[in-house]
């Protein structure tokens, strides 16, 4: 496991290390071509020296653990010499359940194979190194966000999280069938960076299923004081909701006005919408297509069930621009994972896991009582004729916070029971608090 395949077995070398920096602060030698390798990787701008300071005092800030696949024999001239041809990093990220508790995951990212190395193994000895590293660290869960959604299945991730990306229109939303509550207040971005907006995000984390901790390079992103080309950005404004007779701050927004050319919406385009109540959420959207000289409210990190739809006075305002899947989940350890969660109802089911990388495979029976559960291995194999439900990992990892329904994957023909109602009870088992919601991306 974790080997190159044999035509290419003396071709890489493989290279684990954490970033650092110079006495300057400067990204080190190795830190430095990792970055200029994921710039390429993702089509971005080569970084100013500060901005690339700034990434690396990020990076080790959150504690990630970088890969590299080298190519030994690099051509003259080329940026193999010092670049890595692949590269991967982990760090530790925790996934809310929405009841308060969460758990850790190794929070896998900055994927990249250059075009030169495909088809070589590249990836395939990163990931199986990386999940390998992940058992011996402890984890019980690997969770990443995707640039492509048919690449990681293969690896036993399921998505858990889907999101849309929707724009309402001012001329038909306003006035919102029932009103809102409490009382919205204009803010400098910097007033909510100096504490108040992570504090408002933290709460919302621990009561929102799906939710993941942000990146310490997030922050700077979402409050204004970084612009999509690495300088300060002077478009960003924001709003905090209050509830009525209270001083408490359960919501804020962060957004920019972008002018549309000839033919085109002006649009308000939603940087960061983070709330703690509905009564928050439902104000602050308010309060967006309040906002006059523009034609559209945007927003893409829209759960697929956004209460807006049923909130405007035309539904028909409400329009989605695209959905696509957003969180995946990688079950490492079955025991830990669904001991960690809590459950709506009390049930027995027993599972038939297979998992083509060994790290979950198994015949397991979950015990839920007191919404609580307990989880017994019955067999180091999948004994899928013994069993209640039987499926991949990557069908345990996509159904897991409730947000996939055991019966759709069963209809897709991805879970197999021989009992309909073992389907049914695992949705309900499964069923979160509220709607699962992602809004971190990683």
């Amino acid at each position: 496991m974790g080997s190159i395949n044999d035509a290419s077995a003396d071709r890489y070398e493989l290279r684990e290390f954490h970033p650092g920096t110079d006495d300057q602060g400067a990204p080190d030698s190795r830190t430095k071509p990792w970055m200029d390798a994921i710039g390429l990787g993702f089509h971005e701008p080569t970084e100013t020296d500060e901005a690339a300071a700034r990434m690396a005092a990020h990076m080790i800030a959150d504690q990630e653990t970088f890969l590299g696949v080298y190519v030994r024999q690099p051509a003259p001239g080329s940026v193999d010499e010092t670049w890595p041809a692949g590269t991967f990093t982990w760090f530790r990220k925790a996934l809310s359940w929405g009841d308060g508790t969460a758990i850790d995951t190794q929070a896998v990212s900055a994927v990249t194979v250059r075009p030169t190395e495909r088809r070589r193994g590249i990836l395939r000895r990163m990931m199986t190194h990386a999940l390998e590293r992940g058992v011996a660290e402890g984890y019980a869960m690997a969770s990443l966000t995707a640039s492509e959604g048919t690449i990681y299945r293969r690896f036993g991730f399921g998505c858990a999280i889907r999101e849309r990306a929707v724009r309402v229109r001012r001329a038909r939303a306003l006035p919102f069938l029932a009103p809102t509550t409490g009382t919205v207040a204009v803010v400098p971005p910097q007033w909510l960076a100096d504490g108040v907006g992570q504090e408002v995000f933290a709460r919302f984390h621990a009561r929102t299923p799906g939710s993941m901790v942000r990146n310490t390079g997030t922050w700077p992103i979402v409050f204004g004081e970084i612009g999509r080309d690495g300088e300060k950005a002077k478009d960003v404004r924001a709003a905090v909701h209050r509830p009525d007779g209270s001083d408490e701050v359960d919501g804020y927004v962060t957004w920019r006005v972008v002018e549309g050319k000839t033919g085109e919406d002006t649009r308000v385009e939603v940087v960061d919408l983070v709330y703690v109540t509905d009564e928050a959420y439902l104000s602050l959207w308010e309060f967006l297509l309040s906002i006059d000289l523009n034609d559209v409210v945007v927003y893409d990190r829209s759960r697929l069930d956004d209460p807006i739809v049923a909130a405007v006075a035309d539904n028909r305002a409400f329009d989605v621009d695209h959905e696509e899947d957003h969180v995946w989940l990688r079950v490492l350890d079955v025991a830990a994972v669904l001991e960690s969660r809590p459950y709506a109802v009390d049930g027995s089911l027993t599972l038939a896991v297979t998992d083509a990388l060994g790290h979950a495979s198994g015949t397991y029976r979950l015990d839920v009582r007191e919404a609580r559960g307990t989880v017994t291995r019955l067999a180091d194999d999948a004994d899928a004729a013994g069993s209640d439900i039987a499926l991949d990992v990557a069908d345990l990892g996509a159904v897991l916070i409730g947000s996939v329904s055991p019966q759709t994957l069963a209809a897709a023909g991805l879970l197999h029971a021989a009992d309909e109602a073992a389907p049914t009870l695992l949705r309900s088992m499964l069923t979160p608090p509220r709607t699962p919601h992602g809004i971190t991306y990683f």
